[in-house]
């Protein structure tokens, strides 16, 4: 977790340096006219609301130690959106109090001000509304269990329900392992969503029908495997076709897609390539030693053995890209494209959920 302390004062510095020291993979920067070297140590020749230009996008986590109000204005230029900017925290001199600032919970600024203040024996300061009254809101809940978000909007009406007290609900395809404060239910599939709930939660990687009269909001599981592969050749639009048109015909929304995977013969494929760059997924690659090994527990294909080396590709590079996953599809063809779809299991959701940021 890159992080950032930001200095101006002598007696920031002080305490800067005692931080850097507590904390992992960190860089202080200090006033450029103290005479001040050391590892780890880089000086600020610029003002300060050019400097913070400089780094804003460059750490995890901006810590500063100096008042409140000249931090405001300088990051002011800079904040984009909740989903992307960085954590950021601010000290006093004396290390006395620990303000979460900006993005408190998509951003970890929470987490991170109640471990700074935890090292420092100082007072943490937080003021988002579902950790002031000890609930929980639907950002950090989708955080916890590895879920995106599929509208922010929907995520913050639901969020004020919550917060207010009043009841909401949950289905959910994957367990929650936490505790949840009393005004969530969580229900089984048995279970009616009547008008005792003022907002629903939905945790699934299937197409959902919201009623618009609701307050309803809907996380995706990343947990969706495609194993694929594909003449040479193939382009991004051919691919991308039959990859909706597997993820239609298995309800599934393209949100919940983890990864995409294949051979690294194909590595090289501009559709291949381009097709996890519109998805915005990561394309893994599967050596063809070790697809090789154990290819022979699929259907193989002598004509793609002779030209690639291996018989199979999709459902090899889908089950070995995949953690105790379950097969959704077995190999499907698509004029010169293959995909095997695996649903990945096990995951202790909620379980890594910790104030270790440091």
């Amino acid at each position: 977790m890159s992080k950032a302390i930001i200095t101006l004062t002598r007696g920031g510095f002080d305490l800067g340096k005692r931080l850097q020291q507590m904390l992992n993979d960190s860089t202080l920067y200090v006033n450029g006219k103290f005479d001040v070297k050391g590892p780890g140590i880089q000086k600020i020749e610029k003002n300060i609301t050019a400097f913070v230009g400089e780094i804003f996008n460059q750490y995890e986590c901006l810590i500063f130690i100096m008042a409140t109000g000249i931090v405001v204005r300088a990051i002011a230029p800079y904040i984009q959106d909740k989903k992307i900017d960085p954590a950021v925290i601010v000290l006093d001199e004396k290390g006395k109090n620990v303000i979460s600032l900006l993005s408190g919970h998509l951003g970890g600024a929470n987490e991170y001000a109640f471990a700074i203040s935890e090292l420092l024996g100082a007072n943490p300061v937080i003021t988002t509304a579902s950790d002031v009254n000890q609930s929980i809101a639907v950002d950090t809940l989708a955080m916890t269990l590895h879920c995106a978000i599929e509208d922010y909007s929907d995520a913050t009406r639901v969020t004020a329900h919550i917060v207010n007290g009043e009841l909401v609900g949950i289905r959910s395809d994957i367990p929650i392992f936490f505790h949840l404060p009393e005004n969530i239910d969580i229900l089984d599939e048995n279970e009616f969503e009547n008008e005792k709930y003022k907002g629903m939660i939905y945790i699934t990687e299937r197409q959902v029908k919201k009623d618009p009269d609701k307050d309803q909001v809907i996380l995706r599981p990343k947990n969706i495997v495609l194993g694929i592969g594909c003449r040479k050749g193939k382009s991004k639009d051919e691919i991308l076709k039959a990859i909706h048109a597997t993820l239609k015909n298995l309800n599934i929304d393209p949100i919940a897609i983890k990864h995409m995977a294949t051979i690294d013969v194909k590595q090289d494929e501009p559709g291949m390539i381009d097709a996890a760059k519109t998805l915005n997924v990561p394309l893994v690659i599967i050596s063809s030693e070790n697809i090789s090994a154990v290819e022979k527990e699929f259907d193989r294909s002598e004509f793609v053995k002779k030209a690639i080396g291996v018989g199979a590709v999709c459902e090899p590079a889908a089950m070995l890209s995949c953690k105790n996953g379950t097969w959704l599809q077995r190999k499907t063809a698509y004029d010169g494209i293959t995909i095997a779809l695996m649903r990945e299991g096990e995951f202790e959701y909620g379980n890594h959920c910790s104030r270790n940021k440091l």
